[in-house]
């Protein structure tokens, strides 16, 4: 029987791979027989009519990081102050673009010891720690890829109660200002977000992606020409640049670094994008436009945003349009259906992922429990919203406690494995300090936070 596994199937590549691969009586060229030196081309191995070139890539890369973090970012600015955090800005940039190259460099490393053409996060995860260089650690494999599959989930999850609480912020925003008795009873946000509710579990509902993605792109750009809005209004009234305190203090540094961090932090969108490329070599070029864009927004936001609105930051930034008059009044309420769709679209990759699970109980009436664990999925997301219905704090913990693992410490760790014999080489050692020193600094963000939470300062 040949050891060759059939190409058409990732997981039975992956299994079997990983099952010949911890039996040490069996060579790893033997899984393959006869390609000892044949490099295997997983460009040409991806039969698909949709692939994406450099420039529909780097326009997905720059999606994937358009969001809640950028609107919110400027708050940031005011936690560590305004030249504080344009330093940890890019700082953060660079370890996060970094970050990304890993994770790539990795994977591409995996597809031809795999022969495989796409890996997922946990995929790779699995991968080079089943085969890496801690022996004792290779059976737990399989248990670092669900860890991985959970933080995963509940950062998408904490992205989703983000969204709803923009968007329950701006409701109530909108409905105060047009009905004076809403405005004098002042209702909770709670009540707002337990409102927006329904309308997300009518998009959420849509299961065809297809309907979203044309009303998707069109959000970013609403949500984009809103934000330069509220930029505008902001620079009308600034002070003396002076004004604004360039450093704080080291609790509001931690604070601020966590939220550039959630800002910066796309790297659920880095395998899924270079995954669809039709040159996924190429994928560096990508990465650095990508990157730059940006970067250039969140610095643009963050900047001008704490230099126009100072201590009075809110987020998200676009609450700043103002409403008493009808031109940002209206603008407001198209940004509540814009955000609506963007919660859709976010909603369908934490609910994919779970599905993946989930679907695999159900094999009649699929569709039916599809729908009924999506419903339950919004009331659950919806009601830790309702609990913790402050969007700074939950930026906060999700760049603080989530974002370091899945955006820092995760790929530096994937690299060390997947390159572990490059790296005892003296002259590739200064590689592997690198990604200590990621580690390290991704370790101090969560112990910093951790120990904000009982200590202020």
């Amino acid at each position: 029987m040949s050891l060759r596994p059939n190409r058409g199937s990732l997981s039975t590549n992956l299994n079997q791979y990983l099952d010949f691969e911890r039996d040490s009586s069996v060579a790893t060229y033997e899984l393959y027989p006869g390609t000892e030196t044949d490099n295997y081309d997983f460009t040409v191995e991806r039969h698909s009519p949709l692939l994406y070139n450099l420039f529909e890539s780097t326009a997905y890369l720059i999606k994937g990081f358009f969001g809640a973090g950028i609107l919110n970012v400027h708050v940031a600015y005011m936690f560590a102050g305004l030249w504080t955090s344009l330093v940890v800005t890019f700082v953060m940039g660079g370890i996060i673009c970094r970050c990304m190259m890993l994770l790539v460099k990795s994977a591409h490393k995996m597809y031809v010891l795999l022969r495989v053409p796409r890996l997922t996060y946990a995929d790779l995860v699995e991968a080079v720690v089943a085969i890496g260089p801690l022996k004792k650690l290779r059976n737990y494999s399989k248990t670092l890829r669900y860890f991985v599959d959970i933080c995963l989930f509940v950062q998408m999850c904490g992205t989703c109660c983000i969204y709803e609480i923009i968007i329950a912020t701006t409701l109530k925003k909108v409905l105060e200002a047009v009905s004076p008795s809403l405005s004098h009873q002042e209702l909770h946000l709670r009540i707002y977000v337990m409102i927006t509710m329904v309308p997300l579990i009518a998009v959420c509902l849509i299961r065809n992606m297809r309907y979203l993605a044309p009303f998707s792109l069109l959000a970013d750009l609403f949500i984009g020409i809103c934000m330069a809005i509220a930029l505008y209004y902001g620079m009308s009234s600034t002070v003396p640049i002076r004004e604004r305190p360039a450093w704080k203090n080291y609790g509001g540094l931690i604070r601020g670094s966590s939220i550039i961090l959630y800002a910066l932090s796309g790297i659920t969108a880095t395998l899924p994008v270079e995954n669809n490329m039709e040159r996924p070599k190429l994928f560096f070029i990508v990465l650095q436009y990508g990157m730059s864009v940006v970067l250039c927004l969140v610095t643009v936001t963050g900047f001008f945003g704490y230099w126009g609105f100072g201590e009075n930051c809110q987020g998200p930034i676009t609450v700043h349009m103002g409403v008493s008059e009808v031109f940002p009044l209206i603008l407001q309420f198209k940004l509540i259906l814009m955000l609506c769709v963007t919660f859709g679209v976010k909603f369908w990759v934490p609910f994919r992922l779970v599905w993946y699970y989930l679907g695999k109980l159900h094999n009649r009436d699929r569709k039916l429990w599809e729908r009924i664990y999506m419903m339950f999925l919004i009331i659950l997301i919806t009601g830790i919203t309702t609990l913790v219905p402050n969007l700074t704090s939950v930026m906060v913990f999700m760049g603080s406690f989530l974002f370091p693992l899945t955006a820092i410490i995760f790929p530096a760790l994937i690299d060390s494995f997947a390159f572990w014999n490059e790296y005892q080489k003296e002259r590739f050692r200064w590689k592997l300090t690198i990604n200590i020193m990621s580690v390290m600094i991704a370790f101090t963000i969560v112990g910093s936070a951790f120990c904000l939470m009982f200590i202020k300062v």
